[in-house]
């Protein structure tokens, strides 16, 4: 029998402790117990975000239920809004933004590159109106970790009145992200990534500039992040929560918060560099002009169909992320982005080698164990 491996950058493997939290007997969503474990989980939740003490809403849903929400609540009927696309949940927001009645307007970049500063300046002066710029942090479909911080710079310098609104759906826990210092507006995220928690539970956090667009009601009841602010901040919440997903959330933000946010940080970074220092050697090369810690993005050679190499993966009991749309028959998606360490790294490489050599790849045996190991062992901050 084969064991089943999960790599994909979402859903990730869960820690057994956080698994245990959900086996536990449910909480009633009314009772003072809970009221106390979601003010701890807002506490943590938080810290975890890099803005220790402001309201982080936490929306049963997915991460897309939660970016609604803060769009919603954050860019009024028939406004502006610059969407940045260079993968498809770039595009994923532009698309939202039009069902909403939002005048759409699009800078695009080559998928894995980075923005072009100049170009998002002028995008800006030829839109003098816009209320808000929509920027993906960690493009999971092609693998690029954007440089949000300088986005937020330019759009400060050329726009200032216009909010600057991040999906950090698969960077939050895993990359350096800092909301407060880079002077951001919106930042949402989702429990199934970076915090290792079953999906089902969607984050936002919004700056005092955001909050003061705020309406006093938003065109949605369920998600109205106002309400829900004003629920969360006793405790409670405006509709039935997941009170199972609550409780493993506190478990896993704990974890987080134990082995520190900067060494986590760089821990993923070393893992994700060493898994494609791993498919490079195993004849592949990497996609992303700046690799997100939050999943190895790799190109096959002309000739070979990525499509058949996440199949071999997945014959050996391996589940990764292939390519999306375009880009299906030309990259992969391995992640260790969830509960993995350097053993997993090990396992994920070896595997890779024997995939890659399955689909006609040329790999010298042992080759891409070895580079994982050698970019591993060479990166250790000691």
């Amino acid at each position: 029998m084969t064991r089943q491996r999960l790599y994909a950058p979402g859903p990730v493997p869960v820690p057994p402790e956080v698994l245990a939290a959900l086996a536990q007997p449910v909480v009633h969503h009314r009772s003072p117990a809970f009221r106390d474990l979601m003010q701890r989980v807002r506490d943590r939740l938080a810290t975890v975000f890099e803005v220790p003490g402001d309201d982080v809403v936490v929306v049963t849903g997915s991460g897309t239920a939660a970016f609604e929400a803060a769009l919603l609540a954050s860019v009024g009927p028939g406004e502006e809004v610059l969407c940045l696309r260079s993968g498809r949940f770039g595009e994923k927001w532009a698309d939202m933004s039009r069902r909403f009645g939002l005048n759409v307007t699009e800078l695009a970049a080559d998928y894995g590159t980075e923005y072009d500063q100049p170009a998002l300046r002028s995008a800006l002066q030829n839109a003098p109106g816009v209320a808000a710029v929509i920027v993906v942090h960690s493009e999971t479909s092609t693998g690029m970790l954007h440089d949000v911080a300088a986005v937020a710079r330019t759009v400060r310098e050329t726009a200032p009145r216009a909010l600057v609104i991040v999906d950090a759906v698969s960077s939050l826990a895993a990359a350096e992200l800092r909301p407060r210092a880079w002077d951001l507006d919106v930042v949402v995220s989702g429990s199934q990534k970076g915090v290792m928690v079953p999906p089902g539970l969607g984050f936002a956090w919004l700056s005092e500039r955001a909050w003061h667009r705020v309406g006093p009601r938003a065109p949605t009841y369920y998600l109205d992040l106002r309400r829900e602010r004003d629920r969360q901040r006793d405790g409670q919440t405006g509709s039935t929560p997941a009170t199972s997903l609550i409780a493993a959330l506190d478990v896993s933000l704990g974890m987080i918060l134990t082995e520190g946010l900067g060494e986590r940080w760089q821990r993923k970074e070393r893992l994700n560099a060493a898994l494609l220092a791993a498919g490079e050697a195993a004849g592949l090369r990497r996609f992303a002009q700046r690799p997100s810690p939050a999943t190895a993005a790799l190109a096959t050679p002309d000739g070979v169909d990525a499509s058949a190499l996440v199949a071999a993966l997945r014959d050996a009991g391996v589940y990764i992320g292939g390519g999306q749309g375009d880009l299906k028959e030309r990259i992969i998606r391995p992640s260790l982005l969830g509960y993995a360490d350097e053993h997993d790294l090990m396992t994920l490489a070896a595997a890779l080698e024997s995939a890659a050599a399955e689909v006609g790849l040329g790999t010298r045996p042992g080759a891409a164990a070895a580079a994982a190991a050698e970019s591993w062992v060479g990166s250790s901050p000691g």
